[in-house]
């Protein structure tokens, strides 16, 4: 048996030896992982485009239109379930209302741009009754409605 130089090593996994230097290994697998993490191919343009959505309703995070209730909300009893269901965001409570009054502030509830109450209007509301639904955050109540809409308002539209 003779002795191998320091820079190399013996490598005997095969049914025969094969000598490479000690560093190639190390580098290899460095260049194996830098390859792996870079995420895969780009896309070539003979692939297909990405499935489109199973249904063609745009789901925007500040309305639910008709189609949207006519598709995703029929088994909910009341626009509260609805919303619930759709939206959860629009019924949380956002914040403190003053800094002596430590209760938090929910959205107030407007049918047909009229003023009618908290959350629990929503009840009184069945989503076959509504066009649409719209989430409108402070600033605008605000401009819209005048002062007292610290955390928004659900704007319920019949189409009456």
């Amino acid at each position: 048996m003779s002795l191998l130089p320091e820079y190399e090593v013996m490598i005997t996994r095969r049914s025969f030896p094969m000598r490479c230097p000690a560093g190639s290994s190390a580098l290899g697998l460095a260049l194996a992982v830098s390859l792996g993490a870079c995420g895969g191919s780009t896309p070539s343009p003979l692939d297909a485009p990405p499935a489109p959505p199973a249904d063609d309703v745009a789901r925007l995070p500040d309305e639910i239109s008709r189609e949207e209730i006519l598709l995703r909300g029929t088994p909910d009893p009341t626009a509260y379930a609805l919303i619930r269901r759709l939206r959860p965001t629009w019924l949380l409570a956002r914040g403190q209302t003053s800094f002596t009054n430590g209760a938090s502030s929910f959205p107030v509830v407007y049918v047909d741009g009229i003023l009618r109450g908290g959350l629990a209007t929503l009840h009184q509301v069945a989503p076959n009754q509504i066009k649409r639904m719209e989430f409108i955050g402070p600033g605008d109540a605000t401009t819209r409605w005048g002062t007292g809409h610290r955390s928004g308002v659900i704007n319920v539209v019949t189409g009456r």
